[in-house]
């Protein structure tokens, strides 16, 4: 099987053209400004050092058991690294954070403009520094997985993407830390330059499908989340069903907190089927403003009694205390979130799911095969049995998404003619995805045509240079075309991005 990666790669859209930037509103807007800057929605990103929040770095030495990799933190952000088994060491600079530093924070850094997740997260609630969600099962120091456009959208504004590259950006990547006014009012370069005439987005004033689709722009994940065929750019005021489905089981809410789960576990709640349209999430948080942490409990106890008379409970006026319990997640470690299912009593662990599971839209609009196919994809991709439902329900899609899919599913199968056709396809399409690339490079190289293979992987690293199966088996083909000092000079570039990769370093031995 291949080393398949869906690998997508989005423009700057053509809203950022459209947009003034948050300090813009400051001018009109002083003290909705002042108050929202102090958010975690305006501090979900920015320069590392940069606000107020402070990590602490006395425990920013730990190791990893999984890798047995060493990491040390340091306060001017630099993050040593080491592992005794391969004899790996060295340094990168987290430049950039993602997270409001509320549960916690992550940490980007770049190479030659392509920007990283690193491998190491601070989590607040326990003042520690860990490896990052998704690293624990890693078994060696993992430096390159990409950051791309759909991975910063909801955490900073007005980004600069490089088109064609699957993680390059402009410096600095992103124009505005966190999330700006215009993620949820929409466009305002027109207001401003009309002195607040024309049109800017108020979501109150929304129906309520439109309103609650700006929350769940970030908010709503399911158990797969599929952009549609023909999407473009989501704006403010216009369904998010046109852009993007959630699906979830039918029938059977999840039992699992996820990061983004407070969306969907509001949904779930006795307080919103008995309210319908009339609660949302601005019904008890205020978007603009944070109360203090000495005023929460009796500012969402407010919120409460708007439906439900406080004079019946005997035990204060700590609501979320008892009924929106703080829970673990199972998608990040060492953190708990607030349980937006608001359960009349303390949940003891569901039992495991069981039967036949069918998928929905969350939204429950009428779903075309492709989408419900893309999302039994996803869903195939960590768990078994749902991978006959994708491909019968894919068969007829022709965008490159669903081919994409469509092809992993055939390479799996073992039907190498089927993937490699839809490689072509795809390629021919949209030249720019490299795992298209990276994939049929390693059809044509299987079949004697090693040239076109290598041409192939030399595409790929131009969209993202660490992109270490391209790198590996560009190097093999060179090794074995005797070119034996452009293999080296391919293996010390990946070395690079990824140092600590097994395979790289032991063909670039074995030419020395």
């Amino acid at each position: 099987m291949l080393p398949w990666a869906l690998l997508f790669f989005a423009a700057t859209p053509a809203a950022v053209l459209d947009e003034a930037g948050s300090r813009a509103c400051a001018s009109c807007h002083a003290e909705i400004y002042r108050k929202y800057s102090a958010t975690g929605m305006a501090r979900s990103s920015g320069k590392t050092g940069s606000g107020a929040y402070t990590e602490s770095f006395e425990h920013g030495r730990f190791g990893d058991p999984a890798s047995g990799a060493g990491y040390r933190v340091r306060a001017d952000y630099l993050l040593e690294f080491a592992r005794a088994a391969s004899g790996v060491q060295g340094e990168r600079k987290l430049e950039y954070f993602i997270g409001s530093g509320a549960a916690g924070r992550s940490y980007l850094h770049s190479v030659d403009g392509f920007l990283f997740q690193a491998p190491v997260s601070y989590y607040s609630q326990t003042a520690k520094w860990d490896v990052s969600p998704g690293y624990q099962r890693q078994r060696s120091i993992h430096l390159s997985r990409p950051i791309e456009t759909a991975c910063l959208l909801c955490h900073a504004s007005r980004l600069q993407p490089v088109a064609g590259t699957q993680n390059r950006f402009g410096t600095p990547p992103f124009l505005e830390g966190g999330v700006s006014c215009e993620r949820c009012h929409g466009p305002g370069k027109q207001h401003v330059l009309k002195g607040g005439a024309g049109s800017i987005v108020n979501p109150a004033k929304l129906d309520a499908a439109r309103r609650d689709s700006v929350c769940a722009q970030c908010h709503l994940t399911g158990e797969a989340r599929i952009a549609r065929a023909t999407s473009g750019v989501y704006r403010p005021g216009e369904l998010l069903s046109g852009y993007s489905l959630s699906f979830v089981w039918e029938g059977r809410p999840s039992p699992d907190m996820k990061v983004t789960s407070h969306f969907e576990k509001l949904w779930q709640s006795r307080c919103k089927q008995a309210s319908g349209d009339r609660l949302w999430c601005g019904s008890c948080h205020d978007p603009h403003a944070q109360p203090a942490p000495a005023q929460r409990v009796a500012y969402y106890g407010s919120r409460c009694a708007q439906c439900h008379d406080a004079a019946v409970c005997r035990r204060g006026e700590d609501c979320a205390g008892c009924h929106m319990p703080k829970n673990r997640v199972v998608d990040v470690e060492h953190t708990v979130y607030t349980d937006h299912a608001i359960p009349r009593a303390a949940r003891s662990p569901d039992a495991a799911l069981s039967g036949e599971r069918r998928l929905v839209s969350f939204w429950k609009t009428p779903v075309e095969d492709r989408d419900l196919g893309m999302a039994y994809a996803v869903v195939a991709a960590r768990e078994s049995g749902f991978q006959d439902r994708a491909l019968e329900l894919l068969r007829k899609a022709d965008d490159v998404p669903a081919l994409s899919q469509l092809a992993q599913i055939y390479d799996r199968l073992g039907d190498e003619e089927k993937a490699m056709a839809l490689c072509e396809r795809i390629l021919r399409a949209e030249p720019t995805q490299a795992a298209a690339a990276i994939n049929l490079g390693t059809y044509r190289m299987q079949r004697g045509r090693a040239r076109e293979a290598m041409r192939l992987w030399e595409d790929a690293l131009t969209r993202n240079p660490a992109l270490s199966a391209a790198s590996v088996n560009l190097a093999v083909a060179q090794i074995r075309a005797g070119a034996a000092a452009a293999a080296s000079a391919t293996l010390v570039k990946a070395l690079e991005y990824e140092p600590d990769h097994e395979m790289a370093r032991r063909l670039l031995k074995d030419l020395n």
